[in-house]
């Protein structure tokens, strides 16, 4: 009884944690809805950005074309243009049920960092335990927000960080589809593209505008909205992935409960049907041992009432 009773408690158990399974994937499911539909606006905010950049660089061009700007290239800090500083960046999660990605991320981070030769920047727990426990000795920073993903105030704050570099290229967790997630990266100072010559045509029919305040200053800041947005983009495609990652690894953990619980009733059973048998075993053996012991004892009587009879009947010897 006590193995029966064991199982029952397993199979309690286990279909706890397929229920607990199965609310986490929905609620996976919705947060993953919303990050993407966030990551969609970024993305149109993105665009409306970008036109309204091209138009100020345009219009740079045409009232100050001997002005010297270089509105395509990065600024260089002072620094000379053949060796600009540059910055890899991992982003890996203070939590750690995201499957194997944010170790993916590290290796491909320090591969690249080291044949690049970039300085090193480790975003997230998960990304500086990985160092420690490979025992790195090399140098690099880190930073890890309160949570997974920056608030507005870290997010200026690690901006400010990398301002100095002029390049910085962030590794990352990439969403390709909900069940596969790869290694993305991305430099977040890049200049925005320049448009086709079709496109430009376009655009000088919208330049006859007033910009205040002066165009230097607006290119310069465009250039800072730019790294920004291209970081929450980053950070958002990131949690995307790792939402995702959560997504199958709760369906894969529903899905082997499940399994389990039918592998444990089917035990269940056996195990019962084992129990049954035995018992019926049991009181069939004694119905034998009794049939087969009542003959005996009638057989005794019998043999006990012969001899009180020949007893009586025996004649007297004086």
């Amino acid at each position: 009884m006590s193995v029966i009773t064991d199982i029952k408690e397993q199979i309690s158990d286990l279909t706890t944690f397929k229920h607990i399974s199965a609310a986490f994937t929905e609620a996976a499911a919705v947060r993953l809805r919303n990050i993407r539909k966030a990551y969609e606006r970024n993305t149109g905010f993105y665009d409306e950005i970008s036109h309204i950049y091209h138009l100020v660089q345009i219009n740079v061009k045409l009232n100050t074309p001997q002005s010297g700007l270089n509105t395509n290239s990065k600024s260089t800090n002072g620094k000379n243009n053949s060796d600009p500083l540059k910055l890899s960046v991992a982003l890996t999660s203070n939590q750690r049920f995201y499957g194997i990605i944010n170790n993916e991320i590290m290796a491909y981070f320090l591969r690249e960092a080291e044949k690049n030769k970039t300085e090193k920047l480790i975003i997230g727990s998960t990304g500086v335990s990985f160092m420690r426990s490979m025992d790195y000795k090399g140098k690099y920073e880190s930073v890890i927000f309160r949570g997974n993903n920056p608030d507005e105030k870290e997010s200026i704050e690690f901006l400010n960080k990398i301002s100095p570099y002029d390049q910085v290229t962030i590794y990352y967790p990439k969403f390709i589809s909900f069940l596969k997630q790869d290694i993305g990266s991305i430099d977040i100072t890049k200049k925005i593209p320049p448009v086709e010559e079709k496109e430009k045509q376009i655009m000088k029919e919208e330049i006859n505008l007033i910009f205040e305040p002066e165009l230097f200053k607006m290119i310069k800041f465009f250039d800072s909205q730019v790294r920004m947005i291209l970081f929450k983009r980053v950070v958002l495609e990131a949690e995307m992935a790792r939402t995702a990652a959560r997504l199958l690894a709760m369906s894969q953990a529903e899905e082997r409960s499940d399994f389990e619980i039918k592998q444990k009733r089917l035990h269940l059973r056996k195990v019962i049907s084992s129990f049954t048998n035995s018992q019926l075993l049991e009181t069939f053996s004694g119905i034998k041992k009794w049939k087969h012991g009542l003959p005996s004892r009638r057989y005794q009587a019998e043999m006990k009432n012969k001899i009180l009879f020949l007893e009586t009947e025996a004649p007297d010897v004086e």
